[in-house]
């Protein structure tokens, strides 16, 4: 590990899978503005549309368990090939769709079972190649939510003010759905894995019970640091969603323009693709533990002391840059804080798939749960959710205090 070229075009790769995948989710804030400010589905309400981007996070954690037990059984670049075409097939159909319910289906249920299918085991698959440099090239690999919120936002947002609207929206998911489809391919056709997943003795048992069985080892969810990890990652989901997908209708709450709202959200972006490859680095210098604690406290502090009181343009792309370029710590050092204490062996798959299926539930309700939280009668609409978002992280970053104790004693 942490040698050879193919180690790095795995990097490489996994970084691309994330940018065209989990990352081009990003772009639905675009196409959300228009949603709801032209009334584009008669009928739709905030609460459908929230679910949408719930789904395309949260479910497609839940579904990853599915995919690492798939890879279990067959060629795993198959299943990440059903994966691609499944994520193609849904832009393609919502481009097509004429109800908000048809939409939810394919840009929200079939995306997120694509997501999880093309980019679930990338995330077992990338810690079995490092070792010293595990958060580096975790940080560099997850960098792709960051980049596709810079490659897509801006040409969606053009291509759908370059047509008729509902010519224009239309035209924009396909484009999404030729780049992504492509570039999937092509990541696919390049990766590679350190050891082989296929485990002949999962090939002889029952899919479900197997399934089950994985989310359910006793003798794994029986280790307390696991257990902090778990704890972690569920509570850390809601501060994590909320900040990500909440800084753009913040902004038009406080007298703030689509356009400055649509910046908001690019610096945003901007930041975690600079920030999460500089947190992998930090991580392997000062420990995953210490700097997971370090930011998530960091993250806490930003919004009880600063995003709270932004009222001006300047504050909030300030607040943009410095949050997001620590948002994303989850991302970066879940997979290799888990395989720290597992190992890189036949564990790893299932402890990773505990993880992501616990970590999924909170963020597929956390976006609505911020909705209901807002409260437009007040001068500060979003305060009741800010303060969850900053309870959320406290929590979160307290939870990990046990096992950055178990690693000093051991």
């Amino acid at each position: 590990p942490d040698k050879g070229l193919w180690a790095w075009v795995a990097a490489a790769c996994v970084l691309s899978i994330n940018t065209f995948s989990w990352g081009a989710n990003s772009a639905f804030g675009v196409y959300l503005s228009y949603y709801t400010t032209t009334d584009f589905f008669p009928g739709a309400t905030m609460e459908q549309y929230v679910m949408i981007g719930g789904l395309g996070l949260g479910l497609s954690f839940i579904v990853c368990p599915v995919t690492n037990s798939l890879c279990r059984r067959y060629n795993y670049k198959w299943v990440m090939s059903g994966g691609s075409a499944l994520v193609f097939l849904a832009y393609w159909l919502a481009s097509i769709s004429t109800t908000v319910v048809q939409l939810i289906m394919f840009q929200g249920f079939l995306m997120a079972i694509g997501y999880a299918l093309v980019a679930g085991s990338c995330f077992v698959i990338l810690p079995t190649w490092f070792l010293k440099r595990r958060s580096i090239a975790q940080g560099i690999a997850a960098s792709g939510a960051g980049l596709a919120g810079i490659i897509f936002s801006r040409p969606v947002d053009q291509i759908i003010k370059s047509y008729a609207l509902r010519l224009g929206i239309a035209w924009a998911l396909r484009m999404e759905a030729l780049v992504c489809g492509f570039s999937l391919v092509v990541c696919i056709c390049l990766l590679r894995t350190y050891r082989p997943l296929i485990n002949e003795e999962s090939k002889k048992k029952p899919f479900l019970p197997e399934l089950y069985s994985y989310l359910l080892r006793f003798d794994l969810l029986k280790q307390p640091p696991l257990i902090c990890i778990i704890s972690w990652n569920m509570v850390y989901g809601l501060t994590y969603t909320i900040l990500l997908f909440s800084l753009s209708s913040y902004a038009s709450s406080i007298g703030l323009s689509y356009r400055q709202g649509s910046n908001v959200t690019t610096v945003q972006s901007v930041a975690q693709a600079i920030g999460r490859p500089l947190t992998g680095m930090c991580s392997d210098k000062i420990g995953r533990v210490n700097t997971t604690i370090i930011f998530t406290l960091i993250i806490t502090i930003l919004i009880f002391f600063f995003w709270i009181f932004i009222t001006t343009y300047s504050q909030l792309l300030a607040f943009a840059f410095l949050a997001g370029f620590i948002l994303g710590v989850n991302w970066v050092n879940f997979g290799p804080m888990t395989a720290d204490i597992v190992g890189a062996g036949p564990d790893l798959t299932d402890a990773i798939s505990i993880l992501m299926f616990t970590g999924g539930i909170p963020q597929l309700i956390a976006e609505l749960v911020g909705l209901k939280l807002r409260r437009p009668e007040l001068s500060k609409p979003f305060l009741y959710c800010q303060i969850l978002c900053g309870v959320a992280g406290l929590v979160s970053a307290l939870l990990l205090f046990p096992l950055r104790e178990w690693k000093v004693k051991r």
